[in-house]
């Protein structure tokens, strides 16, 4: 192992005056009040998330802002899945296109979703953050949770705390679930309704939810178990598109069609065409059915009134299946599909015949074991054990090249041919212990934390050339279309010392030791099957400051933290090769990809109200070797190709305001207010300097959420909220197009709407809403939800 690097942290702090916040009318909270604690991990159980009166503070005593998200936050949306418990938070975003979405990566503050490799999130301590997958398909597993089980969120800003990896840049999310108190039996059904009229298809979406758990409690024992079960219909998501247009020939015009749709291509890059240039879509991907279940348990023994111990056993089952669509009809009226295309024409332009239109089946079956101590050890030394295992049990989706209604697949042979990719060997394990004392060396002014991290992760896919889809039959002559995968492993030793050296300051000093390693990288395709295309093996040591200084005079807070962080690149981003060969363009990963190094600063102010705050955080980010996919021409290519490659440096300047209040001017209403500001540029770019000056793609320039809730008597909730992000631009070139199309990355305004009713002493609710209730048709690559509706009833025995 070669000893750790060396390198010396030169800072420039710019100091900045906040401007005093207007006086609210309520009472401010008492100097001397007791603010709720969150938990984080290594800190002492809270389980007072779920009954918060008032909305949780920030915690000065970590070095990264935290916000706590409350189990009554949550029942005023319309929060069908996990990830919906945080889609009214400030700075975070989660791609969720559809309800059941297995593909929602999460983006917060400076980093986009695209970036998910960024965002670190947590069930109860347990990492079901991807560890193997950072863009579009780098979704945490929100299947883990069942949303019913939450209790409560914590929401962690930035890599401010040493206790986290680089993978925290754009911050940390921790959902905290529910633990056994008493016998207790919770039930709950949700319906889902979406009037869907995109890509040619005009029809009534629906879905349903159930949920339900047994929880108990036996003496020192613990016991809960839960089902959910998620299963929706999504609006169509990848359109088929024509982008080379010529005109039709004489035989082409003979044969006319109607349905096909003249559009204009929003990016350009890696489409086949110019930003703004005439296409033609012809069809789409079809409608999206989606069944989730999860089968989950957990248990508890609790060793000592201070010490406790528990087990997660988790099952998931996710199917999802689409069959394409096409929107061409020729005279007769009747369907012309893939293989007829070329003999037809559309708007005086002559079709060519796609690959298209065909079925896709995916099953993916993961297993996941964890278990967990945490609490007191010794004295005032208190330990957060958390060691997980997830497996890909299977993974696997077969799709064909034909629609089953088009003649070239009735007629077999190789009308049936199509492709299998599945995942074998797949997943990650974790081992994190960490060690804090409140009061160190015998002293009230000190805390230490310390600790240590492993993880795995392993990463291997395979793409088989199937010569009969309908009956999962390889291919002879060319099996394997692509077989790519690889390892990766990293270990970390973190401390970090408070010290409250004056009243109402404390400075909070960590480091982050660090070693990653990449290893049995493996690239083959049906060309080249001898593995020696294949990556070396290599490590890489880092070792990363923090430092963190707070004042907290009164109801005022104030902290400024500094940091150095290193994200490591992810199996897919090392190893993740499509089928394609260098020679037809293609997705490439990056085995040289060097760490991205990031030096991170947040300045916050806050004022405390006893039924609220008014929080604003100015942070700023330089990110040298930011790991983004560029299009570019590598050797032998005539086409572009999607390749992973590093930019050079990305300066973010953020400003995020946020305030929650409970029961204004002491009236039944409660407000929630927040938004983000970003300006995200390109410095510098040694591979295409042409880019320096530019804005990172995905990242808006603003985003803002409200959230107002009407508390009518003791029962009834009436909730209105607002959800708004402007336009962003794809591509690092900035040349795409905000056009109401596939591939662009629109402005989204959602009106949303939720009634809820709790009877028999809050034992049972029903609820009523609408998401997106104006009809704002966005775009973040992929359509997202027109107006839905939701249907709730729960209740608990």
């Amino acid at each position: 192992m070669n000893p750790f690097k060396r390198t010396l942290l030169q800072l420039t702090v710019t100091a900045a005056l906040f401007p005093s916040f207007s006086l609210m009318a309520a009472t401010p909270a008492p100097a001397d009040a007791t603010l709720p604690e969150v938990q984080v991990s290594g800190a002492k159980d809270d389980d007072s998330g779920a009954i918060f009166k008032t909305p949780t503070k920030t915690n000065t005593i970590v070095a990264t802002p935290v916000t706590k998200v409350r189990k009554a936050d949550i029942d005023k949306t319309n929060a069908v899945t996990t990830a919906d418990a945080i889609k009214y938070e400030s700075g975070i975003f989660a791609r969720q296109r559809y309800i059941g979405d297995p593909n929602a990566p999460v983006g917060m503050r400076g980093s986009s979703p695209y970036e998910a490799g960024r965002v670190m999130v947590f069930m109860d301590g347990m990492p079901i953050w991807n560890p193997l997958q950072s863009s579009y398909n780098g979704s945490p597993r929100f299947g883990l949770i069942g949303p019913g089980e939450i209790k409560s969120v914590d929401v962690l800003g930035g890599p401010f705390n040493a206790e986290y990896s680089g993978n925290s840049m754009g911050g940390v999310i921790n959902y905290n679930t529910v633990t056994p108190t008493k016998r207790e039996i919770y039930t709950e059904a949700t319906y889902m309704l979406q009037p869907s009229n995109i890509s040619g298809i005009n029809t009534n979406l629906q879905g349903f939810k159930t949920f339900g758990s047994y929880a108990d409690k036996f003496d020192k024992f613990t016991t809960y178990f839960s089902y959910n079960h998620l299963e929706n219909e999504g609006q169509p998501m990848t359109p088929t598109e024509q982008t080379t247009l010529s005109k039709a020939t004489a035989a082409q015009l003979l044969n006319s069609t109607t349905g096909a749709q003249l559009q204009l291509n929003p990016k350009g890059n890696g489409t086949g065409g110019a930003a703004g240039a005439p296409m033609i879509q012809v069809g789409s991907d079809g409608v999206t059915h989606t069944i989730d279940d999860l089968y989950k348990w957990k248990g508890g023994y609790e060793i000592t009134p201070d010490l406790k111990t528990n087990l997660v056993l988790a099952y998931e089952n996710l199917e999802v299946s689409k069959v394409g669509q096409s929107l061409v009809t020729n005279a007769a009226g009747q369907t012309v599909w893939g293989s007829q295309l070329a003999g037809y024409s559309a708007n005086g332009m002559g079709l060519t015949n796609q690959t298209a239109f065909g079925k896709s089946d995916q099953q993916r079956e993961t297993f996941t074991v964890g278990w967990g101590l945490n609490g007191k050890v010794s004295g005032n030394w208190y330990n957060n054990t958390n060691v997980s295992y997830f497996d890909v049990l299977n993974d696997t989706t077969v799709s064909s090249n034909y629609n089953p209604n088009d003649p070239a697949y009735k007629a077999g042979g190789t009308g049936l041919a199509g492709s299998r990719t599945s995942v074998a060997g797949t997943g990650w394990y974790t081992v994190t212990t960490k060690f804090n004392n409140d009061e160190f060396l015998g002293r009230k002014d000190l805390s230490f934390a310390t600790g240590y991290d492993y993880q795995h992760a392993r990463l291997l896919q395979t793409t088989n050339t199937l010569s009969n889809s309908a009956s999962n039959t390889i291919s002879s002559s060319a099996p394997i279309a692509s077989l790519s995968g690889g390892t990766t492993d990293s270990h970390a030793l973190f401390g970090q010392l408070s010290w409250r050296f004056l009243k109402d300051w404390d400075a909070t000093p960590g480091v982050r030791l660090e070693h990653w390693g990449m290893s049995d990288g493996l690239y083959q395709t049906a060309a080249n099957m001898t593995g020696s295309l294949s990556p070396k093996d290599r490590d890489i040591n880092n070792w990363a400051p923090k430092f963190s200084l707070g004042y907290q005079p009164g109801n005022w807070k104030f902290r400024y933290s500094v940091a150095k962080a290193y994200r490591y690149p992810v199996a897919d981003e090392l190893f993740g090769n499509s089928a394609s060969t260098q020679a037809s363009g293609g997705s490439f990963a990056n085995s040289t990809l060097k760490p991205e190094d990031g030096t991170h600063h947040n300045l916050l102010g806050e004022y405390d109200f006893e039924n609220g705050y008014v929080r604003l955080n100015l942070f700023h980010e330089n990110i040298q070797n930011a790991i983004y996919s560029q299009y570019i021409y590598i050797p032998g290519a005539s086409t572009l190709s999607s390749v992973m490659s590093s930019i050079g440096e990305v300066q973010t300047n953020g400003l995020d305001i946020s305030t929650q209040f409970d029961r204004v001017l002491k009236s039944n209403f409660d407000v929630k207010v927040n938004s983000t500001m970003l300006d995200a540029t390109i410095v510098a770019n040694p591979l295409n300097p042409a880019l320096v000056g530019n804005q990172m793609p995905l990242l808006p320039h603003y985003r803002a959420n409200m959230l107002t809730t009407y508390h009518y008597g003791k029962d009834l909730d009436m909730s209105v909220g607002t959800r708004y992000q402007s336009a962003m631009n794809s591509q690092p070139d900035n040349k795409d197009l905000q056009l109401t199309y596939y591939g662009a990355f629109t402005q989204s305004v959602f009106v949303d709407l939720k009634t809820t009713y709790h009877f028999n002493d809050k034992k049972g609710h029903v609820s009523a809403g609408i998401d997106n209730v104006n009809g704002y048709q966005a775009y973040f690559n992929h359509p997202f939800p027109q107006r839905t509706y939701f249907m709730q009833v729960g209740y608990k025995f």
